[in-house]
């Protein structure tokens, strides 16, 4: 992780901005059945635009697949499952596993960014830190 700080126009600060959005989202959740709606992130200028999109789109469920190019700095936030494989002695073993991802694009350029969701029955969910894809 890098402490340096984005520049505003960039497409890591769109990332930052969908990010920090995503923490306050979880950090306000009431209850134990919150579940973050997937958003759209756009940079204009100096600002940034937020807007919703709906879970039941392709954009929605699948940013990269729906939105082949965008012409302004664009990050999409939205959950999903991620499953893990694991190697042992008896096999292989899955493990699904909430997420949030964070994915961005400008042109041809793209950022991807991953934190695990924890949940305990009874308690809103928690959000883990957010990782690089590699």
């Amino acid at each position: 992780m890098s402490c340096m700080q984005p520049h505003v126009g960039t497409l890591e600060y769109v990332v930052e901005v969908a990010k920090d959005w995503t923490r306050a989202r979880f950090a306000s959740a009431q209850t134990a059945d919150f579940a973050l709606p997937p958003h759209r992130f756009e940079l204009f200028g100096a600002a940034v635009r937020r807007r919703a999109v709906s879970p039941a789109s392709l954009e929605g469920q699948s940013p990269f697949d729906a939105i082949r190019r965008s012409p302004h700095p664009t990050a999409w936030t939205h959950s999903t499952t991620v499953t893990l494989l694991a190697d042992s002695d008896a096999g292989t073993a899955e493990y699904d596993r909430e997420a949030v991802e964070i994915l961005a694009m400008e042109g041809t350029d793209f950022l991807v960014e991953c934190a695990f969701v924890v949940r305990v029955s009874g308690l809103p969910p928690c959000l883990g830190a957010f990782w690089p894809a590699r």
